[in-house]
C-alpha cells in the first residue's frame, strides 16, 4: 500500500499537498492539483489510517460488517428483509460482546480489506461474497474473518475460515417436493439474474433433484427464469411473463420471499388469483411472508441463531487464535401457508 510520500512523489507535490486532498481541503489545493493527487489516490490504492489518530493501541474493538454486494449500483441490497433481519441481529450479538459494529456496503474484495486495513478492524463479518471473492479474502486476509452464506471450494476447505449457512439445496428440495406432492408437473423457477452462484445455486440444485428425483422433465432454457436486478426491468419482465409463458405452468418457486412477493403483486394486476390459477412459492419466511395476501407458503431460516453463531465464532477466533475450521449449515423448515394449493384434477 502507498504512503503519502510515494503519492506526492508519483505527483510531484509536496506530502502536504496529498494531506489536504486526502482531508477534502479544497481551498488549499487548485482543482488541477485536487484531480491528479486524487487520481494517483486511487491508482495506488492509498488507505488512510484513521486509527493512528481515533482509536486506541489496545484494538479498536470495531468488527465489520461488510455487504460484500457487487450489484450496489444497482440495487439498495437493504431492502431485502433478509438482509435488513441479519444486520439488526448482527449488530446486537456484536454489541453484547462489548464491540461496535461498523457497517459497509462493499463493491469488491480490495475495497472490504482497504476499510478494515484502515481502521484496524479487529475482525470481518462478510455477507454475500460470490465463491471466488471468499476464497481470495480466506488466503490474504490479515485478521480474523466470519462469512455468512457464503460457498466454497473443497480446495479451500483445509484452510482457516468461519462460514455460517444454510441447508440451502435440503429447504429448495423439501419445498419443490411438496409442490410435486400437491400434483403440480409444470413448475417453474424463477431466481435474482441469469447467472447462479453459492446460495441461489444450492437452491436451484435442490428443486432439479426434486423434479428430477419425480421423473418430471425440467428445460432450463424454457423453465428457468432469471428476474433482472433493477426494479422496473423486472416488473416488465414478470409483465410480459404474466401474459405468456406463465400460463403453461401451475407453479413458481423463487429463492427469496422478497422476489416472490414482487411477482405476486405483478401476476395480481395481470388478474391472476394465486394460489387457484398459479401456486408460489419463497425461501426465507421473513416479514414479506406472513404480510402478504394469500401469506406465502416458503422455507423458514433461523436469521437469529445464524447471526449468534457468527460472532460467537468470530470471537473465539480474535481472543483465542483458533485454527479449527468451522462451515456451518443450519436447517431450514418448510412453512406451509396460503400462497399453494393442491392441483384440481
Amino acid at each position: 500500500m502507498a504512503t503519502i510520500k510515494q503519492v506526492a512523489k508519483l505527483v510531484g507535490v509536496s506530502p502536504t499537498t496529498v494531506s489536504n486532498v486526502i482531508h477534502g481541503r479544497k481551498n488549499k489545493v487548485s482543482p488541477e492539483i485536487y484531480k491528479r493527487v486524487k487520481e494517483a489516490l486511487n491508482q495506488t490504492n492509498y488507505v488512510s489510517n484513521m486509527s493512528g489518530r481515533i482509536l486506541s493501541q489496545n484494538g479498536s474493538k470495531i468488527i465489520g460488517v461488510i455487504l460484500n454486494y457487487s450489484r450496489r449500483s444497482e440495487i439498495n441490497v437493504v431492502s431485502d428483509p433478509f438482509y435488513n433481519q441479519m444486520i439488526g441481529y448482527l449488530e446486537e450479538q456484536i454489541r453484547m460482546n462489548e464491540y461496535y459494529m461498523m457497517l459497509y456496503t462493499s463493491g469488491s474484495v480490495q475495497e472490504s480489506l482497504n476499510l478494515a486495513s484502515a481502521w484496524k478492524i479487529e475482525g470481518l463479518v462478510i455477507l454475500g461474497a460470490l465463491p471466488e471473492d471468499a476464497e481470495k479474502i480466506i488466503q490474504v486476509a490479515q485478521m480474523p474473518v466470519a462469512f455468512i452464506d457464503t460457498y466454497i471450494s473443497d480446495a479451500l476447505m483445509k484452510k482457516r475460515f468461519i462460514n455460517v449457512g444454510l441447508q440451502d439445496f435440503k429447504g429448495c428440495y423439501e419445498i419443490t417436493n411438496y409442490l410435486i406432492d400437491l400434483g403440480h408437473r409444470q413448475i417453474g423457477f424463477c431466481a435474482d439474474g441469469n447467472t447462479l452462484k453459492g446460495v441461489d445455486e444450492e437452491r436451484y440444485k435442490g428443486f432439479k433433484q426434486a423434479m428430477a428425483d419425480a421423473g418430471l422433465k425440467f428445460d432450463e432454457e424454457k423453465d428457468y427464469f432469471g428476474l433482472p436486478y433493477q426494479i422496473n426491468e423486472r416488473h416488465d419482465y414478470l409483465s410480459k411473463l404474466a401474459k405468456q409463458r406463465f400460463r403453461s405452468y401451475t407453479a413458481l418457486v423463487f429463492t427469496s420471499d422478497y422476489l416472490a412477493i414482487d411477482a405476486m403483486n405483478i401476476l395480481k394486476d395481470n388478474q391472476y388469483r394465486v394460489p387457484q390459477d398459479l401456486s408460489i412459492t419463497g425461501f426465507d419466511h421473513n416479514i414479506f411472508s406472513e404480510q402478504a395476501r394469500p401469506k406465502l407458503t416458503t422455507v423458514e431460516q433461523n436469521v437469529h441463531e445464524k447471526a449468534e453463531l457468527t460472532i460467537k465464532h468470530l470471537m473465539q477466533e480474535i481472543h483465542e487464535q483458533g485454527t479449527q475450521i468451522t462451515n456451518i449449515k443450519l436447517s431450514t423448515k418448510l412453512i406451509i401457508q396460503e400462497s399453494t394449493q393442491a392441483l384440481k384434477k
